[in-house]
């Protein structure tokens, strides 16, 4: 097999020339929003301005089927609101149809003859169908209940559907299962099952409709399973977070005198690399590692473009690839053996699917659409030639914050901190508590920073990791409706682990001291006679050091009762005359949270490590809008001072990260504006 090197687009020459946002000059003007000249500032400081034609949808639009005739569009919402399929009339472009369903996600499938639907039912362990007219009506028919209810548990939740060329049988992912399970259409009852890796999320079916491919989101691999009996033929190590797969049947162009290597090509999107995996099938009918196919908008782009899903132009010339978090789809060229990337189109919030149409147009789900976060859009792209598929180009260039120079960021203005305390707030705190208000008026006001996270789930993985990984994404709001009564996201699955791990994992590997309270702790039931609050951590580079007898996430918890423990720990520190070089510790923001913070942030100030540390404190979410507040009490810290600058709750990750030495974990930390401003070199001496 020939070498594989990855075809990467730098974009240099369109990053020069175009205007570009200045990653630090300017902050003091930015602001979430909409913007004078059109377009949306995100919390995270990317900008929206959606190629196309703007349709709205519901709640996280997620999977589309295009009905036989190319005349419709389903879409299946299966966000935080009740979830429900949309039609839209491709024609019209509008919507025509809202139908509610109990539960969906994921899995979407017309019959060959397109007059059929099925839904993946999610929590309900169900798939749902429904019939389909010719002019576009979409009505509930049978209800297909794989598991039943009696038995069911968190663990039976239906994801992705698919059918066979013929049609004759429906494969189902059982997603916590590990399962395929095989249900007779007929008779609605499952007659085989079989199983697959960690997760499955997405199901293909080879064209000749005996053999299927299987993407395991938590395996880093795809299976090609027969379609009968579910032996397994082969399994490709297909990167982190196999997504969204695509077959391209027919041989590739290649110079005069040489032979196609590939008669056929599967592609697979690895949504926690910045990568397509492309596996060609040789004329043995076996597959191999074709190429990587690198869709970052530069070389040295930290992973967080996300490629989640695919879709094939009509002509089979261009792949489009779904950058979930980079809000665009890559454009590549894939005639040849080996693929070229073209360029970009701008997109919504979080696109998460796509499909080509007749007559070259492209249309993409957008799961927050226009910068709404709890309803979607679709985006309808007309075709478009090379010139204005660099300008598009641009424009994505010229939506992100993020610069190639920025990895080369010193840790210029910051003075000599050793220590520092990064206090998460679960559910923030009120700006007019006592200790909190007080803080918030002795030392820099943040006048414009913004919590990423829209809630818990990925508030936490925003403020630790520097991203949510498309498993939170997708599986969060569900839960957080209560659909899905489960809620894995804290160490409990391996599917949500983030692509280059925590802010304590990257501080282990350089070596760095630490000590968490709280994080990815398991809680008993009610603490021993020995104080021990906490029966299992999940991350095993916190096992190691962790207080087990500070509670980790309860509501019904007292945050003065966390506070005790902690300080009982900071007088060992003073004792033994040194202190960890990281702390990690979170607190409910309720239940005594104030007066805990204020017990905290008081003792460490009188401690004699006061001179050399830093304590950082944001909230892990906003509840449902982005203006938070946030504190960095120090020495060294300005007081009594405004800062404008626009910062979110990646700068306050960057700025840790500088202190200590730490490398951006991805793109978003990579990018974000550091905290410095809010640094004087002088040491006043001043105690919160």
């Amino acid at each position: 097999m020939r070498s594989a090197p990855q075809r990467i687009l730098t974009a240099a020459a369109l990053l020069g020339a175009a205007a570009l946002l200045n990653a630090r000059g300017g902050a003091e003007a930015d602001s979430v929003g909409p913007l004078p000249g059109g377009g949306f500032r995100l919390p995270v400081g990317w900008i929206l301005r959606p190629a196309g034609a703007q349709v709205p949808l519901d709640t996280l639009p997620m999977s589309a089927a295009l009905s036989p005739d190319g005349k419709f569009l389903l879409a299946l919402n299966g966000g935080y609101r009740p979830p429900s399929i949309s039609v839209i009339d491709l024609a019209a472009a509008r919507e025509i149809q809202r139908v509610p369903v109990a539960d969906a996600w994921l899995g979407l499938a017309f019959t060959p003859d397109g007059r059929t639907v099925y839904v993946g039912g999610g929590s309900t362990a169900s798939v749902f169908e429904f019939s389909f007219s010719p002019g576009g009506r979409l009505a509930p028919a049978r209800t297909f209940v794989l598991v039943p209810e009696a038995r069911r548990t968190h663990q039976d939740f239906i994801g992705d559907v698919a059918l066979p060329p013929g049609g004759r049988l429906l494969y189902a992912a059982s997603l916590f299962r590990d399962r395929i399970l095989v249900v007779n259409p007929q008779s609605g009852r499952v007659i085989e099952e079989f199983a697959t890796g960690r997760r499955p999320h997405s199901i293909l079916f080879h064209p000749g409709g005996k053999s299927l491919f299987v993407s395991n989101w938590a395996d880093g691999t795809v299976m090609q399973l027969e379609a009968e009996g579910g032996r397994r033929i082969a399994t490709l190590r297909a990167g982190a977070h196999p997504a969204g797969m695509l077959w391209r049947d027919g041989k590739a162009a290649t110079e005069a005198d040489e032979q196609p290597e590939w008669t056929a090509r599967l592609f697979v999107a690895a949504a926690n690399t910045n990568s397509v995996y492309v596996f060609g099938e040789t004329p043995g009918k076996g597959l191999e590692l074709a190429e990587t196919l690198n869709v970052a908008l530069t070389p040295r782009h930290p992973v967080g473009m996300t490629p989640s899903a695919l879709a094939m132009s009509e002509d089979r010339r261009r792949l489009f690839v779904v950058c979930s978090d980079a809000n665009a789809v890559a454009v590549a060229d894939v005639t040849e053996e080996r693929s070229r990337l073209e360029g970009f189109l701008p997109v919504g919030w979080y696109p998460l699917a796509a499909r080509a149409l007749p007559g070259g147009r492209l249309a993409v789900l957008n799961g927050h659409g226009d910068g709404r976060l709890d309803t979607g859009t679709l985006s309808l792209i007309e075709p478009f030639d090379e010139e204005r598929l660099e300008a598009y180009t641009r424009t994505v260039a010229e939506n992100t914050p993020y610069r190639d120079r920025l990895l080369g960021q010193s840790p210029g203005g910051l003075p000599g901190i050793e220590h520092v305390v990064y206090i998460l707030l679960d559910n923030g705190l009120d700006e007019a508590a006592p200790n909190y208000g007080k803080l918030l008026s002795e030392y820099v006001r943040f006048d414009n920073f913004h919590a990423i996270g829209a809630a818990a789930a990925d508030g936490l993985h925003w403020a630790t990791a520097a991203i949510a990984t498309d498993y939170v994404q997708k599986l969060a709001p569900n839960s957080a409706a209560g659909r899905r009564k489960h809620a894995d996201y804290e160490g409990g699955d391996p599917a949500a682990t983030p692509p280059a791990g925590y802010l304590w994992t990257n501080a282990a590997a350089r070596g760095i001291t630490m000590r968490n309270y709280g994080h990815f702790a398991v809680n008993k039931a009610r603490a021993g006679e020995d104080g021990v609050q906490v029966e299992m951590v999940r991350d095993p580079v916190l096992r190691g050091v962790t207080n087990m007898r500070y509670r980790g996430p309860d509501p019904a918890y007292s945050d003065l009762d966390r506070a005790k423990v902690y300080l009982s720990d900071l007088e060992e520190f003073e004792r033994a005359g040194h202190m960890p070089r990281l702390t990690l510790l979170r607190l409910n923001g309720a239940a005594g949270g104030d007066a805990a913070l204020g017990l905290i942030a008081g003792a460490i100030a009188r401690s004699r490590f006061w001179a050399g540390t830093a304590v950082f404190v944001q909230p892990v979410h906003a509840s449902g809008k982005s203006r938070a507040s946030a504190l960095i009490l120090s020495p060294y810290t300005r007081r009594g001072a405004g800062d404008p600058a626009m910062y979110n709750t990646v700068s306050m990750l960057r700025t840790i990260g500088l202190i200590l030495g730490l490398a951006p974990m991805t793109v978003f930390d990579a990018a974000a504006q550091p905290m410095t401003a809010a640094f004087q070199v002088r040491d006043s001496r001043t105690q919160p």
